[in-house]
C-alpha cells in the first residue's frame, strides 16, 4: 500500500478481525489455573478454584456467643453445619461485611482444604476465570507482611494487582488464632 491509499470499509473490517484472532491466539501448551475472583472491602483477591467447594447466596448466619470475633457464625449446607468467617478481619482490612454492608451480590465461598471447609463472607465474586500460570508473581513487592504471610503471589486482574490467597496458610493462620 501506498502512504496515500485510503483503506476501503472491507479492509479495515479484515484487518480488524485479524487484530481480533490474534489476541485470541492462547499458548495451549502452557499451564492454566482456575481462579475464584471475588472483592472483599474495595480490594479484589483470588483463591485457586479448586479449593472452593461452592458458592452460596447469604442466608441469615446464626451467631455463636463466645465465639471470636473473626468468626461471624454458622450456616447450614446440606445438612452440614459450616463456620462463616469475616476474611476482612484476618487479612487486616477494615470489616465491610457487616449485615448492613450486605447486598445481592454478596457471596458466601466455602472453600476446602483436604477435610477442613470453613465459609468466607465476601461482597462480590467477580469472576472464575483460567489465568495461565506465568500470569502469577510469586515475589509480589506491594503485599503488607500480614498479607503476603496468606497469599502464594498476586496477579493482574483488570488491570490491578491482585492477591492470590494461599489456601494451606490461610487455614494454618486460622488454626493458630483460635488455639
Amino acid at each position: 500500500m501506498n502512504a496515500n491509499h485510503t483503506p476501503s470499509y472491507p479492509e479495515i473490517l479484515l484487518q480488524a478481525t485479524e487484530l481480533r484472532q490474534q489476541d485470541q491466539i492462547v499458548n495451549v501448551d502452557e499451564e492454566t489455573q482456575q481462579l475464584v475472583i471475588f472483592r472483599l472491602s474495595d480490594n479484589t483477591f483470588a483463591i485457586p478454584g479448586h479449593a472452593v467447594r461452592e458458592l452460596l447466596p447469604v442466608g441469615e448466619i446464626v451467631a455463636v456467643p463466645g465465639s471470636s470475633p473473626l468468626f461471624l457464625g454458622v450456616v447450614p449446607v446440606r445438612g452440614e453445619i459450616v463456620s462463616v468467617l469475616d476474611p476482612a478481619r484476618l487479612l487486616h482490612l477494615l470489616p465491610a461485611t457487616t449485615s448492613s454492608a450486605r447486598n445481592r451480590r454478596s457471596r458466601i465461598l466455602i472453600i476446602q482444604k483436604e477435610e477442613r471447609n470453613t465459609g468466607m463472607l465476601v461482597d462480590a465474586v467477580e469472576d472464575i476465570r483460567e489465568f495461565p500460570k506465568s500470569a502469577l508473581q510469586t515475589q509480589p513487592a506491594t503485599l503488607s507482611a500480614e498479607l503476603e504471610k496468606l497469599c502464594a503471589g498476586q496477579l493482574l486482574f483488570d488491570n490491578q494487582p491482585t492477591p492470590l490467597l494461599d489456601v494451606e496458610a490461610f487455614f494454618q493462620t486460622l488454626q493458630e488464632l483460635c488455639t
